[in-house]
């Protein structure tokens, strides 16, 4: 059994030995850049125009005026109409720009997340504040995890098509005879999104599982993303109870962390709504949090206590043979 009270009391000595004996500011501005990388891991216009050419102002021209203002109002024409190609190519390629840089923004922040979350594993568990030494210590193991994600986005964007398609499908008579979905249409549009959420639900929960048990124990023994997965499996299936009382309680503590932050919001006039500035000043929640997800998996045994990963095995006892008498 895990004892959660002592995995309370133990995250909270940590975090006080970690951050406050002694205080160091400048340790926390680094340790702060470090959770910052982490929560990394944890997202046309158109130009339309009328021309009334009717002359409705009660006045007579003579046919060379109307001719005149009938040419230029086609030459005007012709102008709005190269205008509107010449801005919808321009959009198009505006759009492709747009979705390109914000793609590779994404992929940015997953690897700097990737990597992030080793470097605040490693200032929690050596109490220290560093990036360069654990950025190049688990490079192995931070672009593993990016890899990994990078395939798992690539597979959820294929699920999310599917259900679409599928809730195309359900939807289509009422698309196009403009009205909302009734009666089978309606019941099998709601089937499908439970069983959307149904899927999500369990696969949120491993992942959750994977970055706080299966990346430490790649921390500590310097496993890969198929072995940690493997490992985090392992620990669901052989301690269910356990993982479900975790998972409830990581819950509460987010729930607590997100009360804090709005109190730190308020307290630090919005300075907290700052991405660093607001990890900097939450940095003892975000410390004490992941203290206790470490030390509930410490309790596992002692192969995935990952606060002794500098601590070398101990050598057996060598044998001695008893002394003959006599």
């Amino acid at each position: 059994m895990i004892n959660f009270t002592r995995a309370f009391d133990s995250a909270w000595e940590r975090m006080s030995i970690i951050l406050f004996r002694p205080f160091d500011l400048g340790k926390w501005f680094v340790m702060g850049f470090g959770a910052f990388l982490a929560g990394l891991l944890s997202g046309g216009n158109g130009f339309n125009s009328s021309y009334n050419q009717n002359n409705s102002n009660g006045h007579s021209f003579n046919f060379s005026a109307q001719q005149q203002q009938q040419n230029l109002n086609n030459t005007l024409s012709r102008v709005v109409t190269a205008l509107q190609s010449f801005q919808t190519d321009v959009l198009i390629v505006f759009v492709i720009l747009v979705v390109v840089f914000a793609l590779a923004f994404v992929v940015l922040l997953y690897w700097l997340g990737a990597r992030g979350q080793f470097i605040f594993l490693d200032n929690i568990v050596r109490n220290r504040a560093a990036i360069a030494d654990p950025w190049r210590r688990y490079s192995r193991q931070g672009n593993g995890v990016f890899l990994f994600y990078l395939i798992l986005v690539g597979i959820s964007f294929v699920v999310v098509i599917f259900f679409g398609l599928i809730a195309l499908v359900l939807a289509w008579s009422a698309i196009t005879s403009h009205t909302w979905p009734t009666g089978p249409a309606l019941g099998g549009l709601i089937a499908l999104g439970g069983f959307y959420v149904l899927l999500c639900i369990p696969v949120a929960c491993f992942l959750f599982l994977f970055r706080e048990w299966g990346m430490p124990l790649m921390f500590r023994n310097n496993l890969n993303v198929r072995a940690a997965l493997g490992e985090t499996w392992r620990l669901i299936t052989t301690h269910p109870g356990p993982t479900i009382l975790f998972i409830l309680l990581r819950i509460a503590l987010w729930l607590a962390v997100i009360i804090l932050s709005i109190l730190a919001c308020c307290f630090t006039c919005c300075l907290a709504v700052l991405p660093y500035l607001g990890t900097v000043v939450l940095l003892p929640a975000l410390v004490y949090v992941k203290c206790f997800s470490l030390d509930v998996l410490a309790q596992f045994g002692p192969e995935y206590d990952v606060f002794t990963v500098d601590v070398p095995p101990a050598e057996p006892t060598p044998f001695t043979p008893p002394t003959q008498l006599g």
